[in-house]
């Protein structure tokens, strides 16, 4: 298989994608979401509400979705070099095979 027929196979929005050692996806995306997260990032918080573009990843295996807490928050703009890593340290460990599809 070419390089480029993996490559159109990419779901829409996938910014990344690492290969888990069963041979699933862990897709890393764009998400738009809340936060009372100052621009500085964490740990600055404020009383206002603002809406940021971050990223999350979910393990098409297993399906494990990636975060940066126990609350499941997305990971912050400034926080994208985390997210790929999260996410390709889960490919790394994750023996899950791809769910077929129907």
């Amino acid at each position: 298989m070419s390089s480029t027929a993996w490559a159109a196979d990419w779901p829409e929005g996938v910014l990344a994608r690492y290969l888990t050692v069963g041979g699933a996806h862990v897709d890393l995306t764009s998400r738009r979401f809340r936060t009372n997260y100052t621009a500085q990032g964490r740990p600055y918080v404020s009383d206002h509400w603002r809406e940021v573009d971050g990223f999350t990843w979910q393990c098409r295996g297993c399906d494990t979705r990636g975060s940066v807490n126990a609350f499941g928050d997305p990971y912050l703009p400034d926080e994208r070099n985390k997210a790929h890593n999260d996410a390709n340290g889960h490919a790394a460990e994750c023996r899950s095979m791809l769910r077929p599809t129907r």
